[in-house]
């Protein structure tokens, strides 16, 4: 169903105006749903198709995809509006991700880095984007994760993605300094911290679940819960020293698009879905990727990944004549580390989310709130026989670099 003012002649102005063509006349505008119901839970988006006739006489029929914001009736309207997600984004396709391709263009980089904005429309809060599916981007599996070939190209594309926004801050640095502190974590903001004590605490309860884990972990958990989001706050925070740049802030395997080859073999990749995009250091889009995306033989790699990472990084910036300070690959590895309170966090309350097959109700209350039904979601999350041995493979891990104590 489409909004009341989405008609032909809006899309018409839109389209005509896009594609540089005034002659260009709407003969047919039709929608469907593009995602399904859990698969996303911070926007409403919609594929609309338009059959239209462009100035030399054809009639061309295309999609594109419509993103909005949710309902304001919506539980989480509440939270998106308090951390201003949509504005963001909307900034992000109107401004910034294309002055950032241009600082890739002009170094010879051909790869995309974003999907073409039709429209935003900023009195609407709305978008109208290209349709990726078309240029044959797809998602990889989100239940099977990603292979070392899968997470390489991730790791090439935000290096690219970090390395433009380095040098978009230094040409503009007014450009990034106003819309870009905000974060899940945030300490000043309430609305992530309900979430994340609730997921937090159904970690804690599966945690009990488990004789051999509870005895040596779960008071350290429980501990945690109460200085929960100051803790995950100080991984994001910067000191002069830390390498500063734009993060993704959501990087996992549904907001990155690939495209394959006719073996099937992965070729390029492209990033979507920049609600959450924030000034800070780029090892804390490593952390977040690394903690919800990859394969278990992939994410034992995770040093080496870092170092992959920071070459590409430095490489790019060489490439775009970056004339800063650029720290070591050991000053790198240690500012990474300084930040893995992250993977206390995502690996063991968002990655559960986001391989879930059940069958239990994925309403966003469900995640974290302590209703019958939230209870039954969460615990269902920890079935996950994957997701166990992960727990008893990290939880050691962390407790023996001191991140389940107090600090």
């Amino acid at each position: 169903m489409l909004p009341n003012w989405l008609t032909e002649e809006y899309i018409q102005k839109a389209l005509r105006s896009f594609y540089k063509d005034e002659q260009l006349r709407v003969l047919k505008l039709w929608a469907k749903p593009a995602t399904e119901k859990g698969e996303n839970f911070i926007g409403v988006m919609t594929r609309i198709y338009v059959e239209f006739e462009p100035r030399d006489g054809s009639v061309e029929k295309k999609s594109y995809i419509l993103k909005q914001a949710v309902p304001s009736d919506a539980p989480q309207a509440r939270i998106f509006a308090e951390y201003d997600v949509y504005n963001r984004e909307l900034e992000m396709y109107d401004v910034v991700l294309p002055k950032m391709s241009q600082i890739l263009e002009e170094a010879g980089f051909t790869d995309k880095l974003m999907a073409k904005a039709i429209i935003v429309d900023h009195s609407r809060t709305i978008m109208i984007l290209e349709d990726l599916a078309p240029l044959r981007y797809t998602n990889a599996d989100r239940v099977k994760q990603l292979d070392l070939t899968h997470t390489k190209l991730v790791l090439d594309m935000l290096a690219k993605f970090h390395a433009a926004a380095i040098i978009l801050n230094q040409r503009e640095p007014d450009l990034l300094s106003h819309n870009y502190a905000s974060h899940f974590f945030s300490r000043e903001k309430e609305g992530y911290e309900e979430v994340f004590i609730g997921l937090f605490r159904a970690f804690i309860r599966y945690v009990k679940t488990k004789p051999n884990l509870s005895s040596r972990y779960a008071a350290k958990l429980e501990d945690i819960v109460t200085n929960l989001m100051d803790y995950a706050g100080r991984s994001v925070d910067v000191e002069e020293k830390d390498l500063q740049t734009l993060v993704h802030g959501d990087c996992w395997t549904t907001n990155v698009m690939y495209q394959y080859d006719d073996e099937g073999n992965p070729t390029t990749v492209l990033p979507i879905d920049f609600q959450f995009s924030t000034w800070t250091s780029p090892a804390v889009d490593l952390h977040y990727f690394f903690s919800t995306s990859l394969k278990t033989d992939v994410k034992e790699l995770e040093t080496e990944l870092v170092q992959y990472h920071y070459y590409a990084l430095k490489r790019t910036l060489e490439a775009l004549n970056f004339k800063g300070v650029f720290p070591s690959l050991f000053e790198y590895q240690l500012q990474f580390e300084r930040r893995r309170f992250l993977s206390v966090v995502i690996a063991n309350t968002f990655q559960p989310i986001m391989v879930y097959e059940g069958c239990e109700d994925p309403e966003f209350v469900n995640l974290y709130q302590d209703t019958p039904e939230g209870v039954k979601f969460q615990d269902s999350m920890y079935e996950n026989e994957e997701i166990q041995r992960r727990i008893d493979t990290i939880l050691p891990i962390l407790d023996a670099k001191g991140f389940l104590d107090a600090h």
